[in-house]
């Protein structure tokens, strides 16, 4: 399996992305592709350029590219992230043409955190200092203007103010991205904050689940007194603060497992082998359709958690395995070297453009499971 996931990406996914989904006239990258393998002219959200950057340093450090070309499309996605997307707050816009025009103005919390995340992985392979100026303006913003007396910060969106947990999980994947490269405290400040407000506010006492959506006091929104989680977030959260862990020495290893193995229990369906996208807190399942990313996101927090509990390992690397052949589903697709984005609870792929943002999920994982796999 480690061999197809390489094969696929060097073979059909990044020669695609890197001839076509780069903007090499314009800077930065595409949207999205149709199902037959050409770019979409549509408005390119901030999050996509920070993405696909990591998407590229990725496949770099996987060997599986021309590492000069990518190293050159990271710096016209970064100068273009920079350019096109900048406030004088020092916040970013949702989204802009390909001609760098700004089209949803909106400086949402998700667009922040994926830009803390692309300069962080920009100056990783390129340690531009205004790379990291650029960064430190971003959490000075947030701090100033956006940051909450109950912590964490506010989520900007077309209804309002609202409280979010998925945005913040994207902030502390960036703070910790910046703490692997950088001793600037700043990065562990914003951290150490994310990790208080989910092991005492996101994680229910009660059930050990993860909400995702908060009133102002950062209790969760209750529908017929239950919420969502959603297993793939549990995945994501858990892996994430394994790396923090690893980083901190701050031992998060016993609710890092519990929220694995709620989701192995509850949020897998066992005749699919695919992860629900949404499941009540009763643990009983409330959407049963698969998007591809949480299949990524268990690949991830399983091996992960293998390599540290040698007791378990054999079921973390069959749930890794189960749900790399899961995911290799949603990649046949017309044009190769694209993927569908849904599995629909009929059984069908959900028909749509494959979207540019996707990759970061895909390569992250496919990383993890070349590196961490043989370990098992």
């Amino acid at each position: 399996m480690i061999n197809q996931c390489k094969q696929w990406l060097s073979q059909d996914v990044l020669p695609l992305w890197i001839s076509k989904g780069v903007d090499w006239q314009n800077g930065g990258f595409v949207e999205s592709f149709s199902l037959e393998g050409e770019p979409q002219d549509v408005p390119r959200r901030s999050m996509v350029q920070a993405r696909q950057i990591y998407s590229l340093r990725i496949a770099m450090e996987l060997d599986l590219c021309d590492k000069e070309k990518a190293l050159k499309a990271i710096e016209l996605g970064t100068a273009a992230l920079i350019k096109n997307y900048s406030l004088p707050s020092g916040g970013f816009i949702h989204s802009a043409t390909k001609d760098g025009v700004a089209q949803n103005t909106t400086p949402d919390l998700y667009a922040q955190a994926f830009a803390l995340f692309g300069l962080a992985h920009a100056y990783a392979v390129i340690p531009k200092i205004e790379y990291k100026e650029r960064a430190r303006q971003l959490v000075q913003y947030l701090y100033n203007e956006r940051h909450l007396p109950q912590g964490g910060f506010t989520e900007l969106t077309d209804k309002g103010v609202q409280y979010e947990a998925n945005p913040h999980m994207h902030m502390f994947e960036s703070a910790v991205a910046w703490m692997a490269i950088d001793k600037d405290p700043l990065w562990q400040k914003l951290a150490d904050e994310i990790a208080h407000l989910c092991l005492n506010k996101f994680i229910d006492a009660k059930s050990g689940t993860l909400a995702e959506h908060f009133n102002a006091d950062w209790s969760p929104i209750l529908e017929g007194g239950r919420f969502v989680f959603e297993p793939g977030h549990q995945y994501e959260w858990a892996w994430l603060l394994g790396l923090y862990q690893n980083l901190t020495g701050k031992d998060l290893t016993a609710v890092r497992e519990k929220l694995i193995v709620l989701s192995e229990q509850f949020g897998v369906w066992p005749e699919r082998k695919s992860v629900f996208d949404e499941v009540w807190s009763d643990l009983s399942a409330k959407q049963r359709s698969s998007r591809f990313w949480p299949q990524c996101e268990r690949i991830k927090a399983v091996l992960q958690m293998g390599l540290e509990n040698p007791s378990q390992r054999a079921g973390y690397a069959k749930a890794a395995d189960e749900a790399m052949a899961t995911l290799f589903k949603f990649f046949e697709t017309p044009q190769k070297g694209l993927w569908f984005d849904t599995w629909l609870e009929s059984g069908e792929f959900k028909i749509q453009p494959a979207k540019a943002s996707s990759l970061y999920h895909i390569t992250g994982a496919i990383n993890e499971y070349v590196r961490l796999r043989p370990q098992l």
